[in-house]
């Protein structure tokens, strides 16, 4: 929408129950994040996250949280979401939702089953309008937003085990089979990834987050077979490994490895997140010393097309395209190893 649309119809600024984020949402945003609920796990575990900071943040001088604070017709509930959206990338993650009451109840959490439909449905349109393709949220498999956001139009796309390790026995050798990533390795990467990552999910993540956090990698005999991924947070370090069932390195030894680069302590522990196509590797995380932390539902809706303004519109961006991405395709020509035979 743009402030032509606004001129024919000055109705709709009024009407409007989503909107980003000003200063006189300060009070209602530190109030509401008490009772709010994270939907990303790498923030949770890793970062303490304050949405009022990021929402700050954001405002005043830009970043990847966008932070929409929703109010009903009446005026009497409100809510407010926080979404983060990585640069060139076709998905946003909601981070956090928090609203003011609730009437449902279960495993000592509490959501508002009405607000909560609402809220998803005005800034499905919000985000569309942005360009963004994929609204994403990760949710305990066993919680009561699973099915709200079904309700509201989301799917699970995968579901994923998250792992900790708070301790790890460096010997002096384990870290010499990992390289640090340059940027030459980069193609090889997007190889590696497109060649072990169901074509469905890279609809929604077409690339790793290589833009932060660091990464090593590991080659056999000139081909890319594992690439590591670690993102130091405040609190915690969030692991990724991408590792190709056929590499001939035991997947054991390659997180060994990784962890002897950046040991885990018990205040700073590592959480590694495996999704449930490389559920093979969660015997490795064992072997190397982490224990099973949680599971959870990864839930994705498509944006499939622009997004018609309601009566109730959401609050007015100017429109971004996202540039697509292509696959990349290659082989990998090692036998079978780790016990799985070519994806």
């Amino acid at each position: 929408m743009n402030t032509a649309c606004l001129a024919l119809n000055p109705l709709l600024h009024f009407l409007q129950m989503i909107r980003p984020f000003n200063l006189r949402d300060l009070a209602l945003v530190h109030r509401l994040t008490e009772q709010g609920i994270l939907l990303h796990a790498e923030a949770a575990l890793t970062s303490s996250p304050h949405p009022l900071r990021s929402a700050l943040i954001n405002m005043l001088v830009g970043g990847q949280y966008g932070t929409y604070v929703w109010k009903s017709e009446d005026r009497e509930s409100a809510a407010f979401v926080q979404v983060r959206c990585e640069p060139g990338c076709p998905s946003a993650q909601i981070v956090f939702m928090g609203t003011d009451s609730a009437d449902i109840e279960k495993d000592g959490r509490e959501i508002n089953e009405d607000i909560w439909l609402s809220v998803l449905d005005d800034l499905v349109a919000e985000v569309g309008r942005r360009g963004t393709h994929n609204l994403v949220a990760e949710v305990s498999e066993t919680g009561p937003e699973l099915p709200v956001l079904r309700r509201s139009g989301f799917a699970v796309y995968t579901r994923q085990d998250i792992w900790v390790c708070n301790q790890h026995e460096q010997t002096n050798d384990q870290a010499e089979i990992l390289t640090q990533r340059k940027s030459i390795d980069d193609w090889d990467i997007q190889l590696l990834y497109a060649n072990n990552v169901p074509r469905l999910i890279q609809l929604v993540e077409p690339n790793l987050p290589l833009e932060y956090g660091q990464s090593w990698i590991l080659r056999e005999d000139g081909e890319l077979a594992a690439l590591i991924h670690l993102h130091e947070g405040r609190v915690a370090s969030w692991l990724r490994l991408l590792i190709h069932p056929n590499a001939n390195t035991q997947a054991e030894e390659i997180i060994s490895a990784s962890l002897s680069i950046k040991p885990p302590t018990a205040e700073h522990p590592i959480y590694c997140c495996v999704r449930r196509y490389q559920s093979w590797l969660q015997t490795g995380l064992e072997q190397a010393g982490f224990q099973h932390w949680g599971s959870q539902a990864v839930m994705v809706k498509h944006i499939a097309q622009p997004v018609v303004t309601r009566a109730a519109p959401a609050g007015v961006l100017e429109p971004q395209t996202i540039p697509s991405s292509s696959t990349l395709v290659q082989g990998f020509s090692h036998p079978a190893g780790n016990g799985h035979q070519k994806i």
